[in-house]
């Protein structure tokens, strides 16, 4: 997008766009956004504190260069700033674009899945997969070595496996006298992982080594197709469980960790940004009386959606196979299993979400990079 005309108008710039669209930006989100040699490091970080600048920076005059971009000179500063045209459009100051995201159910019929060797060796397979994998909350690698420990290499490959008091990776398999239901035989309904901790785990890694006994099928329900249907349905409701905080906890010999967060969190745009929801580690709510039977009128209805045989994605992971799930998004749960008859052995770990984000913007600068040398 080109910009065909920019002028200043009272308090900043205003700018025409090639396509007929305008955009405005104050003088003081300009001038902080200055990128040349005296306002940043090569690093790109700031050599200037806010406290430095004018508290009402002022436009002397505007330049547009043959390449498109802005030339701006501020009064009284003798400081001339340049704007890459395409910087400008990014950040036009208006709604900012939601992150392409699909909303899914049991129907999702390609799974986004990839295969572990290709996405290894080939950055455009690995950026394919990351991006299907942000668009679903969720992704399947296939042909992931069957070795212990291979949960944690595919974490600090994909973001930076974060250490807990399960340790850097752990375990799910049935065992005696088990300080948590995941490592029963049992049926486990959908839910977010470690709500009861500040922060929540942002990406949970699952990758199968055994799955020999009968069972132990894997569940997995959007949860922010099920928030926005309660949106829908009961708009009130929704919004107290955006409001009202729950209690999670998790104690044993070791540990006593505890939290409070809403059920469902949005954004300043009301965007949803997280769900947790984890019936085995809630501990009730601490409010003011009166809030109590229309919070758990609204967690139950809430509950039944998530509940909706038409939201179970359900499908069988086999040795090999590593799920990877935004944990604050794509509730997971199981169908119980007979240890009886075989064996189901699953190891995990907890990777921070900034950490896929940061390695998919990477590698499509790298992409980008390779696509135009070949050129």
């Amino acid at each position: 997008m080109r910009i065909v005309l920019a002028e200043p108008e009272k308090g900043g710039l205003a700018a025409t766009w090639s396509d007929g669209t305008t955009s405005f930006w104050p003088a003081i989100w300009l001038r902080d956004q200055c990128a040349c040699p005296q306002c940043r490091h090569p690093s790109g970080q700031r050599l200037f504190e806010i406290v430095d600048l004018p508290e009402q920076p002022q436009i002397e005059r505007i330049a547009m260069q043959t390449d498109g971009n802005l030339r701006v000179t501020w009064k009284g500063e003798e400081h001339v700033s340049t704007y890459l045209a395409a910087f400008l459009y990014e950040h036009n100051l208006k709604t900012p674009p939601a992150a392409p995201i699909r909303l899914w159910g049991a129907d999702l019929a390609d799974l986004p899945e990839g295969d572990w060797p290709a996405v290894a060796r080939d950055p455009e397979s690995e950026l394919r997969w990351l991006e299907s994998y942000h668009k679903h909350g969720f992704g399947l690698l296939r042909n992931v070595p069957v070795r212990p420990g291979m949960v944690a290499e595919v974490g600090d490959r994909l973001g930076f496996v974060r250490t807990t008091n399960y340790g850097k990776l752990f375990d799910v398999i049935s065992v005696p006298d088990p300080n948590n239901l995941a490592n029963t035989a049992l049926g486990l309904g959908v839910h977010s992982d470690n709500p009861y901790r500040d922060p929540t785990p942002g990406v949970q890694l699952l990758h199968c080594l055994v799955s020999d006994a009968p069972g132990g099928d894997s569940l997995l329900v959007d949860g922010f197709a099920g928030a926005e249907q309660l949106r829908q349905w009961a708009p009130e409701q929704f919004e107290l469980l955006t409001r009202v905080p729950a209690n999670f906890r998790f104690a044993d010999k070791d540990a006593d960790l505890q939290t409070r967060t809403p059920l469902i969190s949005v954004d300043f745009e009301g965007r949803l940004t997280a769900v947790h929801f984890n019936n085995r580690s809630f501990a009730g709510i601490d409010v003011p009386v009166e809030l109590v039977e229309p919070w758990y009128e609204a967690y139950r209805n809430f509950a039944q959606i998530l509940k909706q045989p038409e939201r179970e994605l359900i499908f069988r992971l086999a040795p090999g196979d590593l799920l990877v799930m935004q944990n604050e998004r794509a509730l997971h749960g199981r169908t119980a299993f007979d240890a009886n008859l075989g064996r189901r052995h699953l190891q995990g770990c907890y990777v921070d979400k900034d950490g896929l984000e940061s390695r998919m913007r990477v590698l499509r600068r790298q992409v980008a990079k390779a696509q135009a040398a070949a050129q």
